[in-house]
């Protein structure tokens, strides 16, 4: 069960990794913020709905459910979604990656402090090998960046960790799928909502603006939070978000790649350390 719910993370942080940079590319092709995350979250609730139909399964929730998901999405997902795209705008998108991935240190000592979970030696030496990766790599950029940009990367961390807490309550009693679906369309409503409100939701983008937006919600969405959901069923909460810290990795080579940004020595250094930290979490989770 432990081995199926790490192979289900390395998929769904390769497919998060793809986010920023989509989201980039949504940017440059004259789409704004809640133009953005309105369709995105509504894609990718169409996507979930759609496969529930295809299996023929209820779309339904449980009505003692139904105020937790909508939470989850309409306000825990709102802030969260909003703060990153705010950050990814401010910052490049490696630095961007690896500042939202502080939040498995806020997951392990949020869930510790709720007595959720116990800490480990094996998980402490993962998340302390993980923390040291990013600071190789966020070392390198601080004086040069928008401590707004920062601020909002934190903000978003730290709504992360407690969006991923909520949910391990959640997907207990619910599928996963069910569960991205509709804490995906409560988030899409609030991002209509303001973008009518407010007169910056934009109808019309060119196929280039809308083929990146479908790209972060099948990716990100779709495959990366309904396999992440999947994973965190079967791991837990805390080794669920150390095992996706190889999402910063991959979207650093993917910025690289796809939109020109620098990389240096101490960032594929640091790459390699968070990589040995989810090594040493592997092996560990395997032997016990």
């Amino acid at each position: 069960m432990k081995n199926q719910g790490f192979v289900l993370l390395l998929i769904s942080a390769t497919a998060f990794s793809t986010l920023a940079v989509f989201m980039k590319f949504a940017f440059d092709a004259g789409a704004n913020l809640p133009t953005l995350l309105a369709y995105r979250f509504l894609f990718s609730a169409l996507l979930c709905f759609a496969t529930l139909i295809v299996t023929g399964q209820s779309l339904t929730i449980p009505p003692v459910l139904r105020g937790r998901v909508f939470f989850l999405g309409g306000i825990v997902h709102v802030a969260v979604s909003a703060f990153y795209a705010v950050s990814v705008q401010l910052l490049p998108v490696s630095l961007t990656g690896l500042i939202f991935y502080l939040y498995p240190a806020m997951v392990t000592v949020l869930a510790i402090f709720l007595g959720w979970e116990t800490i480990s030696r094996l998980k402490a030496s993962a998340l302390a090998v993980c923390f040291a990766g990013l600071l190789l790599v966020l070392g390198v950029s601080f004086g040069v960046v928008s401590t707004v940009g920062l601020g909002f990367g934190l903000l978003a961390a730290l709504g992360q960790a407690c969006h991923i807490l909520l949910s391990h309550r959640i997907i207990a009693d619910l599928s996963p799928l069910l569960t991205v679906g509709w804490s995906a369309l409560a988030t899409s409503a609030a991002f209509f909502a303001y973008g009518v409100l407010s007169g910056d939701l934009l109808w019309a983008l060119p196929p280039s603006g809308w083929g990146a937006i479908f790209g972060t919600a099948f990716f990100a969405n779709y495959i990366g939070i309904v396999l992440f959901f999947i994973g965190l069923r079967m791991v837990g909460p805390s080794v669920a978000s150390i095992v996706m810290n190889l999402e910063p990795v991959l979207t650093v080579v993917l910025s690289i790649f796809l939109l020109g940004e620098s990389f240096t020595w101490q960032q594929a250094l640091g790459g390699g350390v968070i990589l040995a930290g989810l090594y040493l979490l592997r092996e560990g989770e395997a032997i016990q």
